[in-house]
């Protein structure tokens, strides 16, 4: 199997540019057109870009919640108040200024430049992990990276409608059938970035292989491959995180079951995901003596 990967460069996109028609256009140039088959990953943030989803930071006007916690965390009280209104509920904060002072994180190893780097954590001295329709987002997805000073965007809310959207409008200007994933950059920077599927339409998210043969006739305690995530890592070695200008990338010859399922179909519950964690604990708790997890978790936190 041959599978091949285009970078696609685009002109700055703008509110209410249409989107499918420059995908096109730079499918043309970069790979002869479209074809069926064909699987596009775009960035979350020219989805933000060209439906309009920016905010101008500077003129928000924050409340008491997010005055609170911009004070306990020496964050931009106009962002914690941007995040707040684009967030289900906050998780748990990451104190990465306080990590890289205590000696926790080398800043050094992650940057080329020292200096600019420890600008950009100053800017951002925390994340604050939130939930987010369904999925969980640092900073709710805010992103200023390659905006003007001052604007940010906010991922789309239903990122599977967009996709399915932007999938039916390139179908229609080329008579193609494709797939679509929405991605966006997550992670928590001192162990690097991964890119994940945000929105996805015209394929199987996820491989249902579970308990499948292996090569000994053996049933596979596996095989669940997050597809759509794969392929969103595989086109951020083209797209990059700084001055790249490839937001898209176009992937051919990739066998891939199709269907109409997003990544929200994935996603969990808040009680869900609770029940799950109290589970796993009880079991825990069988295997493990409740003093040496309360003993554990004291040394975590001392």
């Amino acid at each position: 199997m041959r599978v091949e990967l285009f970078g696609l460069g685009l002109p700055e996109v703008k509110p209410g540019d249409d989107l499918a028609r420059m995908l096109v256009d730079s499918c043309e140039e970069e790979a002869g057109g479209i074809r069926d088959g064909d699987i596009l990953v775009v960035t979350s943030k020219i989805i933000s870009k060209a439906h309009g989803l920016l905010i101008k930071v500077g003129e928000v006007e924050p409340k008491v919640k997010a005055l609170e916690i911009a004070e306990k965390t020496g964050m931009d009280p106009k962002m914690v108040q941007v995040v707040l209104d684009n967030s289900d509920e906050i998780l748990f904060a990451f104190p990465f200024l306080k990590l890289i002072e205590k000696g926790l994180i080398n800043i050094e190893r992650l940057a080329q430049n020292k200096e600019r780097a420890q600008n950009a954590v100053r800017k951002v001295p925390c994340l604050l992990i939130v939930r987010r329709n369904g999925q969980i987002y640092s900073d709710a997805g805010l992103d200023f990276s390659n905006h003007p000073e001052g604007i940010a965007s906010i991922p789309p809310a239903d990122p599977d409608k967009y996709a399915k959207d932007l999938r039916e409008k390139i179908k229609g200007i080329t008579g193609k059938e494709v797939a679509v994933i929405i991605s966006d950059t997550e992670g928590a920077p001192f162990i690097g970035s991964l890119d994940l599927a945000r929105g996805a339409s015209g394929i199987e998210v996820v491989s249902r292989r579970f308990g499948e043969l292996d090569r000994y006739g053996k049933p596979k305690f596996g095989g669940v491959d997050h597809v759509a995530n794969e392929l969103a890592c595989a086109s951020a070695l083209l797209m990059g995180q700084t001055s790249e200008g490839i937001p898209a990338v176009l992937i051919r010859g990739l066998k891939y079951a199709k269907s109409e399922e997003g990544i929200s179909s994935y996603s969990l519950s808040s009680k869900t995901t609770r029940a799950i964690i109290k589970e796993t604990i009880k079991q825990t708790a069988k295997i493990i003596r409740i003093k040496s997890i309360l003993k554990l978790i004291l040394s975590m936190i001392i």
